[in-house]
């Protein structure tokens, strides 16, 4: 047996090592792992491919537009509303060219700004170079410039371009020359544009009757509200390629959609009748110390509306300056009892009935026990012997509450419907109040058989008791009462207003007998002789009542006169509220004379002759002469 060697013993030269056996290895299959990793790269390829198709053919408008829109600034192009004017073309309210300086917060947050600029082109210091010229704080400037959430808006769509494309006005309403110190600073991110400014040239005429606009240029009330949809034009809009400091490149993409004015409206106002009444009414309020008045001056045969006075008014001009109690119209929106005004509504009733004529004679005391409470006349006097036209032209309570009763609740409350109370008249002004008429077969109690005969118990408008006298003078049919003449269409033709239905209310005799007898209220002996015109015969009626002050009476007066002249031809209806006057509060002594003045201004404005007429003797009495 060999003994085993020694590892550290050298191997004899020339002699091989000894090599390990040889196993049987698999070396795999090549071709596999080839196609494999051919596969691998030809869906990687594919997917590469792909997705550059989907980018260059279908993505590539998206991207290019996405590109431009990062480049591209668009403003809003106001559209000038039409104009107001008067039933003689005179002009009550247009728009006249003005400026509006805005910014862009995104532009300029996206400006480069290096240290050695000499323009401001950061917030900042653009609100600081912008407040001395707009003079506005140089703080709130910079909060609009800046860009937060509010600058830069949530919704974005064509119709929405404020706030959405960082896109908001700094100053509106300026004249061109301001307009264009705001240019000379060249302020990246700042532009103006052309905009119309809502002016009334009157200033305070007719200014209830016109409302007003916001500076947007969205009518917000009276007429500019009413007629927004005929009056707003459709804005435009422009869109500019800017560079990185927001200007407008010159040789760059423009686009732009010019904005399409509104159309115009002609009102039935007379400019000069309108100026007169409110003058009128100024002075009786100075006059008077009354809180309010209105006048309603309309022609009776057509039912346009001549003047439509509410005082005390205001500026259209700066409407956010007078308080919002006295921008609305008070001939349309705030309602009084009309008292003895409403007497000849009573008595038409009573004619148109059959239950008595102009002559017929009744024992009146000067009180009447009805139901629980008493109803006394405006004097104490013995049981008089009186006709139907001496307890109308002598404003008799009793007297009316006695006639009453011999038709009954029901056809008294049927007359009224008939006259239009507790209805809108349907005139062409925002915010009119109906009124108050409650159902008598449901609603009245005892006592209400007394009030409603002399006006009281239910209320009205000033427009409403203007159409009531202009129905009576109208041979008892009621046209209903209207401001709008004409509107003008798309390509500038003048479309009249279309007429409106007019209803029979009384019979043409009963609405003869009733101009007789309101006639003798301004002759001697009637309640209203201060309403009386020298020249031409006046017919109409005072009326003098208690004010509902939040649901209650708080001692205060409605002074009231309405008539219509002249009273054997009628041309003109006028009707006369002052509220709350404290010097005197009688209808025919507070409202008969503006009554008086406005009538005789508009008679002689509109060449309306006397008759040359006189005017007939009454039987007021048992005893008078018939």
């Amino acid at each position: 047996m060999t003994p085993p060697r020694d590892p550290r013993t050298p191997r004899p030269a020339g002699r091989p090592a000894a090599r390990p056996p040889v196993r049987n290895v698999s070396l795999g299959r090549p071709p596999v792992r080839l196609q494999g990793g051919l596969l691998a790269v030809l869906i990687m390829l594919s997917l590469i491919g792909g997705r550059l198709v989907w980018l260059q053919g279908f993505q590539a408008e998206a991207y290019a537009s996405e590109a431009s829109k990062q480049r591209l600034s668009t403003v809003k192009l106001a559209a000038p509303r039409g104009s107001i004017s008067d039933r003689r073309g005179q002009v009550l309210a247009l728009s006249v060219d003005a400026r509006a300086v805005y910014g862009e917060p995104r532009t300029i947050a996206k400006g480069s700004c290096p240290p050695t600029a000499t323009t401001p082109c950061d917030a900042a210091g653009i609100a600081r170079a912008l407040a001395p010229v707009l003079d506005l704080p140089a703080d709130e400037l910079e909060a609009q410039l800046s860009l937060t959430p509010k600058s830069t808006g949530a919704v974005c769509d064509e119709d929405n371009l404020t706030g959405c494309k960082g896109f908001g006005y700094l100053a509106r309403g300026l004249e061109a020359e301001q307009a264009n110190e705001v240019r000379a600073l060249g302020l990246p991110g700042i532009g103006t544009v052309a905009e119309p400014r809502r002016v009334a040239p009157g200033g305070e005429l007719a200014a209830n009757v016109l409302g007003f606009t916001t500076v947007e240029g969205d009518g917000t009330a009276g007429i500019e509200m009413q007629f927004d949809e005929v009056l707003a034009g459709k804005l435009g809009k422009r869109t500019a390629e800017v560079d990185g400091g927001g200007r407008v490149i010159p040789n760059g993409y423009t686009e732009t959609t010019d904005p399409v004015p509104g159309r115009d409206v002609q009102l039935t106002i007379d400019r000069d009748l309108q100026w007169y009444a409110q003058e009128v009414l100024m002075r009786t309020l100075a006059e008077s110390d009354a809180e309010s008045g209105s006048a309603t001056l309309m022609d009776v045969q057509t039912g346009e509306v001549l003047a439509l006075a509410s005082v005390p008014t205001f500026d259209a001009n700066e409407p956010g300056k007078a308080d919002g109690a006295i921008r609305g119209n008070r001939a349309v929106s705030d309602v009084f009892e009309p008292g003895s005004t409403g007497k000849a509504m009573t008595i038409a009733a009573v004619l148109e009935a059959g239950a008595m004529t102009p002559d017929s004679v009744m024992a009146v005391p000067d009180r009447y026990r009805l139901s629980n409470k008493t109803f006394k006349d405006s004097h104490t006097h013995p049981v008089e012997q009186m006709t139907l036209t001496g307890v109308l032209v002598e404003s008799s309570n009793v007297g009316t509450i006695m006639a009453s009763e011999k038709i009954g609740g029901a056809k008294l409350h049927e007359m009224l419907a008939r006259f239009g109370i507790g209805e809108k008249t349907s005139i062409e002004l925002p915010a009119e109040s109906r009124g108050i008429l409650r159902d008598e077969k449901d609603e009245w109690s005892g006592t209400d058989y007394g009030t409603h005969p002399i006006g009281q118990g239910y209320s009205v408008n000033g427009v409403q008791m203007a159409s009531v006298y202009a129905t009576i003078a109208n041979d008892g049919v009621r046209v209903p009462p209207t401001v709008l003449r004409s509107t003008t269409d798309h390509d500038g033709t003048v479309v009249p207003a279309p007429a409106k239905e007019p209803v029979r209310v009384l019979s043409p005799d009963v609405a003869a007998q009733l101009r007789q007898m309101l006639e003798g209220v301004t002759n001697e002996g009637g309640t209203a002789k201060s309403a009386a015109i020298p020249g031409y015969r006046v017919a109409g009626k005072t009326g003098t009542a208690q004010r509902v002050v939040d649901g209650r009476y708080d001692g205060s007066y409605t002074a009231s006169f309405v008539g219509f002249a002249p009273a054997d031809a009628p041309r003109l209806a006028l009707s006369i509220s002052i509220q709350a006057p404290k010097n005197g509060y009688y209808g025919g002594a507070v409202a008969g004379p503006p009554f008086r003045d406005i009538m005789s201004f508009a008679l002689r404005s509109m060449e309306v002759p006397p008759t040359g007429a006189p005017s007939p003797v009454l039987r007021l009495r048992a005893d008078d002469p018939q």
